[in-house]
């Protein structure tokens, strides 16, 4: 007798049914504009470097007072959209602390780093990150690790280490090891802020984790902030609510809606696109000159974030 095989069509198994768990699928496939809000938040932040330097404040006084406007400023804008409710924080008020903790340790971790070594050991330690996440989803929030994972992830850290290199490279002397230090701190508190924003945004709990994020932000920070002498000139308050209003009102909005459909590894891949950036914002307000190296590991930072992509699109349109 000859095998004819599975088919669909003779499968007892109805055709509404089949519709409906192909749409389900396409559904909780991300579409590209989802990989495009993660792209436009990363480079949002990436101008965060230039920031810092022309606003000439210590970085838990710049914290404080971004943190401060996008509290403000996020509720407003939810509310006018409908989107405002907090009901359901209490009962998981562990996570969210932990989301404010990872943040504001990731911030000042990689700050003190930068201050306190090369920023070639300052960048490699903290994006050590996506390394992290890769290993730790698939434990601690039931993600598969992708095979497009394992292959665009190397392509990016190897983009990553050949600039790192092009810029002198690891500097491991006695005195960059507090930096060094700083920096993997922060790796490691980045790749919680990626993961647990993932949990909450899966959670349908994207918008209030912005809001509670920030409100424990400014809490937390208050006091350093307000205990450091300091004085705030006329253009470094504007850079101040610019930052307020768009890197961390704009960009977290995006970014905590996108991780409703990308996975945390897609998520942190795509974060080398913010070192990556920092190249051409360098030569346009630094007057620096990025080398043929530097330039190489751009190129392969894209290619591993085209692919991951690629792959999303690709899933997609072969359920569609």
């Amino acid at each position: 007798m000859r095998n004819e095989g599975w088919r669909i069509d003779t499968l007892p198994i109805p055709h509404f049914f089949i519709t409906e768990t192909i749409r389900y699928e396409i559904r909780i496939i991300p579409s590209m504009h989802n990989y495009l809000k993660i792209v436009a938040a990363m480079l949002i932040w990436s101008t965060w470097g230039i920031m810092i330097r022309w606003i000439a404040l210590p970085p838990a006084v710049v914290l404080f007072y971004t943190a401060l406007i996008a509290s403000i400023a996020v509720p407003v804008i939810l509310k006018v959209r409908g989107e405002m409710d907090l009901s359901g924080v209490l009962t998981i008020w562990p996570l969210f602390t932990a989301l404010a903790l990872s943040s504001v340790v990731n911030n000042i971790s990689y700050f003190y780093s930068l201050k306190h070594t090369t920023v070639s050991n300052a960048v490699f330690t903290h994006y050590t990150a996506p390394v992290i996440v890769a290993a730790l989803a698939p434990l601690l929030i039931a993600e598969k690790l992708q095979k497009i994972t394992r292959i665009s992830l190397p392509i990016a850290v190897a983009g990553m280490v050949v600039i790192v290199v092009a810029g002198g490279g690891l500097d491991l002397g006695g005195e960059n090891t507090r930096g060094i230090l700083a920096g993997t701190v922060s790796g490691v508190a980045y790749a919680c802020l990626i993961i647990l924003s993932r949990k909450l945004s899966r959670m349908l709990m994207h918008h209030k984790a912005v809001v509670v994020l920030l409100w424990i932000t400014t809490a937390i920070t208050a006091p350093a902030a307000l205990a450091i002498d300091h004085e705030v000139s006329l253009a470094a308050a504007l850079l101040l609510l610019t930052g307020g209003l768009v890197h961390s009102t704009v960009a977290p909005l995006l970014y905590f809606s996108a991780l409703r459909k990308v996975i945390a590894q897609h998520a942190a891949i795509l974060g080398y696109i913010e070192p990556l950036a920092a190249v051409p914002l360098a030569v346009l307000f630094l007057g620096e000159r990025p080398s043929f190296s530097s330039l190489a590991g751009g190129i392969l930072i894209m290619i591993s974030g085209y692919l991951v992509i690629r792959d999303a699109t690709c899933r997609r349109d072969a359920l569609q």
